[in-house]
């Protein structure tokens, strides 16, 4: 655990790039995935407002949006990207976990984070994303739950190939 930590800092204080993942798919470096990533920000604002739309109308309130957890989230997303997974972390590797980063930037309590992989055009992004995190129970309720107060959204893809990560923090630095 400790090394991941020194190395989820190393990622904060290096400018929020992912050291070890010189390339993406197709050979994409790494540096043109934090490019994608910049670009994809008027579709995380989108997603953002549907998240607090649907918190809206069901009577709770609204996520305040972090730049610091939207880097954590882009780091996240590209991750996945890069090394072809979808999820919390790839099944025996030390990869850095949302939560871990988190914490490096400041953020405690309860941290959660979501993630959704999409197959298809960038313009139903935000719809089926959202709408399968509603779907699901478990996901429902974390992106319900009350308690979280801050968010952070990150999207990188390429092609038809888009991946979606969202964090959630209780308190913030």
């Amino acid at each position: 655990m400790h090394r991941r930590l020194i190395v989820a800092l190393s990622i904060l204080l290096a400018g929020c790039n992912l050291r070890g993942v010189e390339a993406g798919p197709g050979g994409t470096p790494a540096a043109d995935l934090a490019a994608t990533r910049q670009s994809l920000t008027p579709m995380g604002e989108m997603l953002l407002v549907r998240v607090n739309h649907d918190r809206d109308v069901l009577g709770l309130p609204a996520l305040t949006p972090s730049q610091a957890l939207d880097q954590v989230a882009g780091l996240r997303a590209e991750d996945m990207l890069a090394r072809g997974y979808v999820g919390p972390n790839v099944p025996g590797d030390a990869s850095v976990p949302a939560q871990d980063l988190m914490t490096v930037a400041g953020y405690v309590g309860r941290l959660g984070e979501l993630t959704y992989e999409h197959i298809g055009p960038l313009d139903s992004l935000v719809d089926a994303s959202v709408g399968a995190w509603i779907a699901s129970d478990a996901h429902r309720a974390l992106l319900l739950d009350t308690r979280y107060k801050f968010t952070g959204v990150g999207m990188v893809g390429e092609g038809e190939r888009w991946i979606v990560a969202l964090v959630f923090a209780e308190q913030g630095p």
